[in-house]
């Protein structure tokens, strides 16, 4: 008795001197929580939502993930659900307070309103189709947070957390670019990912980051942090969109840092407020008025200059590489199916011109005006700087009608103006088209535009992202605003454009009989764009591939594919890639007449600023 009696006043007094220093015993958040992922007692899918480092890790990662987040949201939550994502039905989130997304495939309709986390390379899976600003700018994020707003409620509710700080040379690809000018050459940073045990030949898994231009122009979505990646410094690995969150860090809770633990309990418990609050602005444009700073800073001759001696090391690289490729596969070594590809690349001493140069980056209609006088490019577009507007999903142009008005196409004073002239004549054009091009709306008089403008005026915001439209701030409102999406419409083309900017096609050339044949595809890359012929070990970029399936009998040549000439990539050792017009050729024998070949490419598509999302683009040949 007595000694029961002495437990009892032992665990009263703990629990009294915690209370007094202010420090809660642990108890469970009452929140349901669905993880969809992937279970490890189904076969491995052939695609997984993550970047994967190595084949071995692949069934490593896929065994221990779920049990790890299981374990993980079960120690901090009163109700944890897991399903795979293949037996995934939208309806389960209804009974449920937050879903964290983390498999491939998983399609949510355009009106999904519960709250969500979407984990790395599933955030611009899902939010791409849906027209979240969850795009896919680089998988390429690695272990470190950055440029952070500490003061958010995810760093310290209900979990306080004393983010540990440390500061590290800022990443390289944040000097690309018209921001790199005013970069730090160091940066304070969060360690997010603890790989303890990896390294470059076993490294973890690759996060994404989302394009940062444009990404907090509305009132439904913040960023919340940066992040190491191979991009700018405005790229987003902490953000949020309507009643999505983007975690961009790929780690599973055995891999964060427990800082990071913590903060992602607290990014739980922060995207539930976000319930049945879905975005009001869906992403239809990418480039922003940022394309115009960008093209300021690249009408630059001595810009051009540190490309051509960045071209000319990278070319001393790539023959050193190829060498000693060719020293290994001569003492016996295998080199491996890439880097046999590798060798067969031919080296081009080519250089860009400046004139080539200038027409590549400010547009050849712009050439023809003002040559290779950068002083003209810089005043045309610090002129004209506040009328320009989009020309595609990826480009801009200049608004004629904006500039007649005068007035700064993200102004209010141009709706006024544009409203003053329909009261003088009710069928003025011009008001008109700026009215109707930069709002979501369409009204005949007026007087209609008046009131809809006294209205709204103190609500009214502009988003680039959204189209450069105002929009009504209708946020967290029920009703949901209409939808938004219609705007720009893709461009029809053959050829690559600035929505597609790489088209792909094919021949067959006979050799002396329709018995054999080589098979050409040819690669069209818009100007500006790449994709990649050459990436070393643990890059997160994406190697151009030749795709090939043959018909019933018929054979392709066992020395496999060969290619057009790679370029070294200024600014990035042992990286090369594939501009303009690139070629991949192979040689087939015993073909049937009426056979039918499949081939195609599988690529990446970026340029110094952005990259797209991987694409696979197949072609049928006919014998």
């Amino acid at each position: 008795m007595k000694k029961n009696m002495l437990i009892v006043l032992v665990l009263l007094f703990a629990a009294t001197t915690l209370h007094a220093k202010g420090i809660n015993p642990p108890s469970k958040i009452p929140l349901r929580v669905l993880y969809v992922g992937y279970n490890p007692q189904k076969p491995m899918p052939a695609k997984l939502v993550w970047y994967m480092p190595s084949e071995k890790r692949y069934a490593e990662f896929y065994k221990s993930r779920m049990p790890a987040f299981k374990s993980f949201l079960e120690k901090n939550f009163t109700v944890v659900k897991t399903v795979d994502g293949r037996d995934y039905d939208v309806k389960m989130s209804d009974s449920v307070d937050v879903t964290i997304f983390d498999a491939y495939p998983v399609k949510l309709p355009a009106n999904f309103d519960r709250p969500a986390i979407l984990m790395a390379a599933v955030a611009p899976d899902i939010g791409i189709s849906i027209g979240l600003k969850f795009d896919w700018y680089c998988q390429c994020l690695e272990s470190d947070a950055l440029n952070i707003k500490t003061g958010h409620e995810i760093f310290n509710t209900p979990n306080k957390v004393n983010l540990t700080m440390v500061t590290r040379p800022t990443p390289g690809g944040f000097f690309n670019g018209f921001q790199g000018a005013k970069t730090p050459k160091t940066m304070p940073m969060w360690r997010v990912v603890n790989a303890d045990g990896m390294d470059e030949k076993n490294p973890y898994l690759i996060g994404m980051v989302a394009h940062g231009e444009g990404f907090s122009d509305s009132p439904d979505a913040e960023v919340i942090s940066g992040g190491d990646c191979l991009k700018n410094a405005e790229a987003v690995a902490l953000g949020r969109h309507g009643n999505y969150f983007m975690w961009g860090f790929a780690a599973s809770p055995d891999f964060m840092t427990d800082e990071a633990n913590l903060v992602f309990v607290n990014t739980i418990c922060y995207i539930k407020k976000f319930d049945r609050k879905p975005p009001i602005v869906k992403k239809i444009q990418q480039a922003t008025r940022e394309e115009v700073d960008e093209k300021i800073y690249r009408a630059d001759e001595e810009l051009y200059k540190k490309s051509l001696i960045s071209r000319k090391e990278g070319n001393e690289r790539l023959k050193k590489m190829q060498q000693d490729l060719r020293d290994k596969k001569a003492a016996g070594q295998d080199i491996g199916k890439g880097n046999e590809m590798f060798l067969k690349m031919t080296l081009s001493d080519e250089v860009q011109s400046f004139e080539d140069y200038l027409k590549q980056w400010e547009g050849p209609e712009l050439f023809r005006q003002f040559g290779t006088d950068t002083r003209l490019y810089y005043k045309y577009f610090k002129d004209n700087y506040e009328y320009f507007y989009p020309a595609g999903f990826q480009s801009v142009q200049l608004d004629s009608d904006a500039l007649k008005l005068g007035i700064s196409n993200r102004s209010l004073l141009m709706l006024e103006k544009c409203i003053s002239l329909l009261q003088k004549d009710e069928n003025d054009p011009l008001a008109h088209r700026l009215l109707e091009r930069y709002t979501t709306e369409k009204f005949s008089t007026a007087q209609e535009w008046k009131n809809w403008y006294e209205k709204n005026k103190s609500n009214l915001f502009y988003t680039e992202a959204g189209g450069f439209k105002f929009m009504v701030n209708t946020y967290g409102q029920w009703p949901n605003a209409s939808d938004t999406s219609a705007s720009i419409k893709p461009e029809k083309s053959t050829g690559p454009t600035a929505g597609d900017p790489v088209s792909i096609t094919g021949k067959l050339i006979y050799g002396t009989n329709k018995k054999s044949a080589e098979i050409v595809i040819e690669a069209d890359i818009l100007d500006g764009w790449h994709i990649y012929a050459y990436l070393p070990q643990g890059s997160p970029y994406i190697l151009a591939e030749p795709l090939l399936e043959l018909p019933e009998g018929a054979k392709s040549d066992t020395k496999g594919w060969e290619s057009s000439a790679g370029l070294p990539y200024p600014g990035f050792d042992n990286i090369f890639i594939y501009q303009d017009i690139v070629t991949f050729k192979i040689n087939i024998t015993d073909l049937k007449p009426g056979a039918v070949i499949k081939c195609g490419l599988y690529y990446q598509t970026c340029n110094d600023k952005k990259c797209l999302q991987p694409q696979k683009k197949m072609i049928e040949l006919k014998s």
